[in-house]
């Protein structure tokens, strides 16, 4: 191997970890997103309207800043052939389905089931729910999962999920609430398999692919959240959490998570963002005492070292492929 090929091997795995480092740390903001909605829920605020709030937020943000960086900009550099093709190869239509899928199924129909079955089902299915949905569209679409390690550990993450919420009782459940929390699921897998696909076979670049479909995800959710729940009354507070939610834990996450899906495989991202199971418990037991039993332990430690035994897989494996 030359210098100029161990420089490029390095380079690679530099920006698989830090994709890695990325998707965490999103993971992490997402996670906190649970505590804020639940102090911004005592505010009276419908679950379309503040998600279409925060995400409308985000839009504006992302907005600005692309048009702060564009005036500062003082000599254009010469256009690139192969990203003009891949503006040119970039349909409409594929913002529009990132757009409802992404934010207006993934998002507001998960606000929408919340209100209908409890919390920790809602965790459950979106766990469950959003790996199974991906690793289909994975066998017949992006056909990236291959090996039948990475596989079994996939499983054991969900395992360790399924163990984590026993005892399962939907018996009380409104049968509304997961059937919306199932199409969020959808939206959520079809989503992320796009934005890999577009990105992994060069259509767009990671930019292109955040603000415009969080915008049209934006709109409808504050469409339906303004017509169905009305218009909250504004405290400082909750504009506090709106800007938190839409400047933090929307433009800034969301554009590293798509970023991270340049260096990530779809299945490696929908792993790492089982990782909130782990951090919404410990945020949890931080800030509202919730306490531990010895199988939930048991179902924590076996999402956690599934996600992590399928990273350093998938690590090992990239060199020779």
């Amino acid at each position: 191997m030359t210098k100029e090929d161990s420089s490029r091997v390095g380079t690679v795995k530099d920006r698989y970890f830090f994709a890695i480092g990325a998707a965490v740390l999103v993971t992490l903001l997402w996670s906190s997103s649970y505590i804020l909605n639940k102090f911004a829920f005592q505010h009276n605020i419908g679950p379309f309207t503040l998600a279409g709030l925060r995400y409308t937020v985000s839009a504006i943000t992302l907005l600005l800043i692309r048009l702060i960086l564009v005036n500062r900009t003082i000599i254009k550099p010469k256009p690139d052939t192969q990203k003009e093709n891949a503006r040119i190869k970039l349909r409409p239509y594929y913002l529009v389905i990132l757009g409802i899928t992404g934010y207006l199924m993934a998002q507001g129909l998960q606000y929408a089931g919340q209100m209908l079955i409890t919390p920790t089902q809602t965790s459950m299915i979106l766990s469950v729910g959003n790996t199974a949905a991906l690793l289909i569209l994975d066998v017949f679409w992006l056909r990236e999962l291959r090996g039948r390690s990475t596989f079994i550990g996939i499983m054991a993450a969900l395992a360790g999920v399924v163990v984590f919420y026993f005892p399962w009782d939907f018996g009380k459940s409104h049968f509304s609430g997961i059937v919306l929390i199932l199409a969020s699921c959808a939206g959520y897998a079809i989503h992320l398999a796009l934005t890999r696909h577009l990105l992994k076979n060069g259509r767009a670049k990671s930019g292109d692919l955040v603000l415009i479909p969080m915008s049209i995800g934006a709109f409808g959710m504050l469409i339906i959240g303004l017509s169905f729940e009305g218009l909250p009354s504004f405290s400082w507070p909750l504009l506090g959490i709106l800007l938190w939610l839409g400047v933090i834990n929307g433009s800034i996450a969301f554009s590293l998570w798509t970023w991270s899906q340049k260096h990530l495989r779809a299945y490696e991202n929908s792993l790492i963002n089982n990782l909130m199971l782990l951090e919404v418990t410990v945020l949890d037991v931080l800030f509202l005492h919730r306490s531990l039993s010895v199988v939930e332990v048991l179902g924590l430690l076996m999402a956690g070292l599934a996600i992590a035994f399928v990273q350093i897989y998938s690590h090992l494996k990239r060199p020779t492929q």
